[in-house]
């Protein structure tokens, strides 16, 4: 069994304990109407329950974003509040909430959280030359690389030095760790581009290190907050862990089918940029020497068509490869349910649920 296999085959007990807008508009906008749009597509009855947290921790982060160079305030509150559902600091605010965490320190943490993402956001555009992120123009194809990788590094600088300032050994092991974990997963992804002989296991080693490792960060910070046992922390990391494979399953599917104007970005992005998800991997095992031969020629043409990729998606639909992600990510969300079993029946529990199900709803 190798790296990826054995981490999907962990129990809950030993899964991963770390786990076009102005620039004047963006730079007043509200808290609360970031918020509401951050937010508006996700599940009401999740919401609602965090909504005076979801406004906190946008507080935080336009907060923090503050600085006395406003080029980096400006551009960061572009990323920051150009639509993204929010979904690792409504993780970190529900698992504190899980366990009994009542307290100020979620705000900060939240933030450095969600300043780590972006980070990595605008770093993966520049690598993958992508043109949109959420609609929207990238920080990249605006201001160019240079500024793109010095307003991620800045991001995650800042994120450190708020992980730093709660003085918490373990938040700041847990941020630190989860660093290099989705740093690794990036490396191995780009040496993976157009590589068809990569396995299930890598492509599940490559999500788990780039993906599932910040969710199940954000989930074991709120039980540390919590003041959780290590093996109750282990187990709300596992919750994240799983849904976090689930969540990019979900994503490499929704690149197949979900319209544009959803998506947020260029539909067959993946596939046009050479990384080999799993709909992808099973085709390839599925289907015919001839028709796995399509796949190769589309990923090594210089100039592919696009009826050399309606090519490609109609294997995929051929041979149910799509569907086939999806019931592994509902496996995933399953499994993360059950790795909370063992908590009594809350507010928190039930909004944990409703998130893990709309992983897997959502259509974009």
């Amino acid at each position: 069994m190798d790296v990826g296999e054995a981490t999907l085959a962990m129990p809950c007990e030993k899964a991963l304990d770390i786990a076009s807008i102005s620039l004047y508009s963006v730079a007043h906008t509200s808290a609360q109407h970031i918020t509401m749009e951050n937010t508006r597509m996700m599940p009401k009855e999740m919401v609602g329950f965090i909504e005076d947290d979801i406004t906190r921790v946008e507080a935080a982060i336009a907060k923090h974003l503050t600085s006395e160079v406003s080029f980096i305030s400006d551009v960061s509150r572009y990323v920051l509040s150009s639509g993204g559902k929010r979904i690792r600091p409504v993780l970190l605010i529900l698992s504190a909430r899980l366990c009994h965490y009542i307290g100020e320190r979620l705000y900060d943490l939240s933030a450095v959280i969600e300043f780590i993402h972006t980070a990595t956001l605008l770093h993966d555009d520049v690598i993958d030359n992508a043109s949109l992120r959420r609609g929207n123009p990238t920080v990249h194809t605006l201001w160019g690389n240079e500024m793109a990788i010095l307003i991620g590094d800045y991001l995650y600088s800042k994120a450190m030095s708020l992980a730093l300032a709660d003085k918490d050994h373990l938040v700041m092991q847990t941020v630190s760790e989860v660093t290099v974990e989705m740093a690794k997963g990036q490396v191995i992804e780009t040496l993976k581009l157009r590589d068809l002989s990569i396995s299930e296991a890598d492509y599940y080693r490559i999500i788990a290190l780039k993906t599932a490792s910040l969710f199940a960060a954000s989930c074991t910070i709120g039980a540390v907050l919590g003041g959780m046992t290590p093996t109750q922390r282990a187990r709300v990391s596992a919750f994240g862990h799983h849904l976090g494979l689930a969540f990019q399953m979900a994503d490499d599917t929704l690149d197949f089918v979900a319209p544009e104007a959803k998506l947020g970005k260029p539909v067959h992005n993946d596939l046009k940029e050479g990384k080999i998800t799993l709909p992808i991997i099973v085709a390839m095992q599925r289907a015919s020497t001839r028709e796995a031969q399509v796949i190769v020629d589309y990923l090594h043409r210089e100039q592919a068509t696009d009826a050399d990729l309606q090519q490609v998606i109609a294997l995929l639909h051929k041979y149910g490869t799509l569907q086939f992600t999806m019931d592994k990510a509902q496996e995933h969300v399953t499994q993360a349910r059950q790795c909370l079993d063992g908590f009594a029946p809350s507010p928190a529990l039930e909004a944990l649920h409703v998130l893990a199900d709309y992983i897997v709803a959502r259509d974009a």
